[in-house]
């Protein structure tokens, strides 16, 4: 697997310094190239944090700065999107998010992962989906 960071994200650059050798380990090949882009807050209709298109990762900056993510709560986004992409999760699969979450957790940002949960909760922006992330929550307090 190979990173690439072409707008030079700082927080980027250190996640690819701290986890790039665990991440080969666990997935070797190098034919997977995922590409870490800004997301501009003009293209940001669903106030994204941090997402993914094909083998892309985007980061909003505004709206990371809005949760008060720390550095390490940000690796675990990453993180959590990367588990998506590398585990080749379907967006209608039952356990999707719990698997993308899994490779946070691999990766030992498990408890990250659930405070930036808790930080998303907390912001009442996804009410919707409350429920669901309470269950995230449940399953990666499990994993620890």
């Amino acid at each position: 697997m190979k990173l690439f960071n072409p707008d030079k994200l700082p927080i980027v650059e250190s996640f690819i310094r701290c986890y790039d050798e665990p991440l080969q380990r666990l997935f070797p090949d190098d034919k997977i190239k995922i590409i870490f882009r800004s997301l501009p807050d003009e293209d940001n209709d669903y106030r994204d944090i941090v997402v993914r298109l094909n083998k892309t990762v985007y980061l909003s900056t505004p709206e990371i700065n809005k949760l008060g993510l720390t550095p390490p709560e940000i690796f675990a986004t990453i993180a959590h999107e990367l588990g998506h992409i590398l585990y080749h999760t379907h967006p209608w699969a039952y356990d999707a998010e719990e698997r993308a979450d899994s490779l946070a957790a691999e990766l030992g940002l498990g408890r990250q992962m659930i405070t930036v949960i808790e930080k998303i909760i907390a912001s009442r922006r996804f009410r919707h989906i409350t429920s669901a992330l309470v269950r995230r929550i449940q399953y990666l307090t499990h994993l620890a």
